[in-house]
């Protein structure tokens, strides 16, 4: 009976261990269940997000490589309505510097718009305003940033050419599918916009797991999917930084431009365009309310005069009209007209000043001869081998248009104008057909009639006459920055139709011009510059003072341009300021202190 009983116990304390042994099992897998159904919830709670990453935006440099145009980096603040679960709009306020009214417009629209779509509520958050809010994403949820580069200026130079940064508008998003999203940089002007694909890089992609409440978790299958993205462009310009800097200061109070070329290369050293204004006032988060305030300021500081503003060329022009009656054969070198303190066969119209005379080509360059240009212009477009005035102007304009005048040159930022050139129907329009010559629209033998100009054509014109005959397409883009040899682009080299011969009386009489002539003020002993002053008539006040040359005259390496509005004479100021910019060119000094702070301070409008 023992042994009964004590097999009997042992069976049912081996019933009770496969009793709790299974209750035991059945526990854990409803555990398991549970556990597992919590955590497929929170998986469920989680999503991908793609996350765009903006590639720092390419910088620029200037001809000798120094930094210019750099990155700064600040934070577009977006927020999606249905991640928000908590809201403290007053905490927020103050972390992001924003008003309160305004951020709660700014939410109410956001609400509006689309309770699953970001909207962006916050531009241009530096990281010290964005940080608190990133430390408290726990309890402020709904919220993710854009991380975008603005510009930062070293030299606060050049403003005109360089261009600025602005958001892209939604037709461009719309026109541009997939490339641009809201709160996206765009270039609007300038180097910035003409080499937008170059500086902008590739946008990439992050594709990461964000909980309930919007905090990125892990990347999706540890970044797999991600594209990376591709950095734009560092380029080096032609643009000689200091020297912009320096020709900026000679047009305090001043309205005008210059243009300095090297002949050689067609590369721009300096463009001014006064007045002008620090470029840094158009990066950040006020470019809209900067740009305003720039477009209503006085003599209109967006304008680039450089490119854009149209202006009589004056005596400068007398070199071009001398150009076309050598290669015409209508004029030689040695030909000598009078002048009786005016054009005598057109009753003394234009009047000419005191002078020597009778003068010939060189001597009518050098004293800038009205009454001689006069004759040459009447004696071209009244030769006999053309059949009539018609077709001689129609081949003086053919001329022009290769010596860069009336068209545009294709200088490498949008905007450039063609100046003006009218074409002879033009005429007929004005005075009727037949009924107009030479003597009708003398004003174009000194630069004074229809014809107008951009500083950048005038430049250009004198590369042509350095080079003795040829220009390369001017250009502000030198080379990518670390790789020289890498090109970008192409500038083509343009030939005129003039024997080149031609040019040694033209740059003889330049030469003496500025040594003991019209442009002495623009002397300077050994610096060899040639050029030619030109007084320009303005309907709309006092007349533009302009000068044009290059230097030194047997190796040329700067051609330049210079316009003063209302400066008088253009050996009053484009003339000394042409000097003074040539000089810190080529030596890298000034050696008239008296005359740059003259210069420098004298205000023709108010600054």
């Amino acid at each position: 009976m023992r042994d009964a009983e004590r097999y009997a116990a042992r069976r049912w304390h081996g019933l009770i261990l496969l009793g709790l042994a299974l209750a035991l099992l059945a526990a854990r897998a409803a555990q398991l269940q549970l556990a597992s159904l919590e955590l497929r919830q929170q998986a469920e709670r989680n999503t991908i997000r793609q996350v765009e990453v903006i590639p720092p935006r390419g910088t620029l440099r200037d001809r000798k490589e120094r930094l210019w145009v750099s990155n700064v980096p600040f934070f577009n603040v977006f927020f999606t309505p249905k991640e928000a679960s908590r809201l403290d709009t007053l905490a927020l306020a103050q972390w992001l510097q924003i008003p309160l009214p305004i951020l709660a417009q700014r939410l109410t629209q956001a609400h509006q718009y689309s309770r699953t779509k970001p909207s962006l509520i916050a531009r241009y958050v530096s990281l010290a305003r964005y940080a608190p809010l990133l430390e408290n994403q726990w309890c402020q949820t709904g919220f993710s940033a854009q991380v975008l580069n603005t510009r930062r200026y070293i030299y606060s130079a050049g403003a005109a050419f360089l261009g600025y940064l602005n958001e892209v508008t939604p037709a461009e998003i719309a026109a541009a599918p997939g490339k641009y999203t809201l709160g996206n940089l765009i270039g609007r002007s300038g180097i910035e916009r003409q080499y937008e694909s170059l500086l902008a890089g590739r946008k990439g992609y992050r594709f990461v797991v964000v909980d309930a409440w919007g905090r990125e978790l892990y990347p999706y299958q540890e970044g797999k999917h991600d594209i990376p993205p591709v950095r734009g462009l560092d380029l080096v310009l032609t643009v000689d930084a200091e020297l912009q800097q320096f020709a900026e200061s000679l047009f305090y109070g001043k309205v005008g431009a210059l243009v300095a070329i090297e002949p050689s290369t067609g590369e721009i050293l300096c463009a001014v365009s006064s007045p002008t204004y620090d470029p840094n006032r158009l990066a950040g988060e006020n470019v809209s309310v900067e740009w305003a305030k720039l477009n209503k300021a006085p003599h209109l500081p967006l304008y680039n005069r450089a490119i854009q503003g149209l202006y009589p060329p004056g005596s400068t022009f007398k070199l071009l009209n001398a150009l076309i009656a050598l290669q015409e054969s209508t004029l030689t070198p040695a030909a000598v007209y009078p002048c009786a303190g005016g054009f005598v066969r057109n009753q003394g119209k234009p009047a000419c000043h005191a002078h020597p005379a009778p003068l010939d080509l060189v001597g009518a360059i050098q004293h800038s001869c009205n009454a001689y240009f006069a004759s040459v212009f009447v004696d071209l477009l009244h030769h006999p081998k053309y059949e009539s005035v018609y077709k001689a102007y129609q081949q003086w304009r053919e001329y022009l248009l290769y010596l860069g005048v009336g068209r545009r040159l294709g200088v490498d930022i949008p905007g450039e104008k063609p100046g003006n050139l009218p074409k002879p129907d033009a005429y007929d329009r004005i005075y009727g057909k037949k009924r107009w010559n030479a003597f009708t629209i003398l004003s174009n033998s000194i630069g004074q009639g229809e014809v107008l100009m951009t500083p950048l054509q005038m430049a250009n014109t004198m590369c042509l006459i350095a080079n003795r005959g040829y220009y390369i397409q001017p250009h502000f883009l030198r080379y990518v920055y670390l790789q020289p040899h890498k090109q970008v682009t192409y500038f083509d080299t343009l030939w005129a139709p003039i024997d080149r011969r031609y040019f040694d009386a033209i740059i003889e009489g330049m030469r003496l011009a500025v040594e003991a002539g019209t442009g002495y003020t623009a002397y300077v002993p050994g610096l060899g510059l040639c050029g030619k002053t030109g007084t320009a008539q303005n309907p709309h006040g006092a007349d533009h003072s302009v000068f044009v040359g290059f230097a030194p005259y047997d190796n040329p390496k700067i051609a330049l341009a210079v316009i003063v509005e209302n400066g008088g004479w253009g050996a009053s100021w484009a003339a000394p300021i042409a000097s003074l910019v040539v000089e810190k060119y080529l030596t890298g000094q000034v050696s008239r202190p008296q005359l740059l702070a003259y210069v420098k301070n004298t205000a023709l409008v108010t600054p």
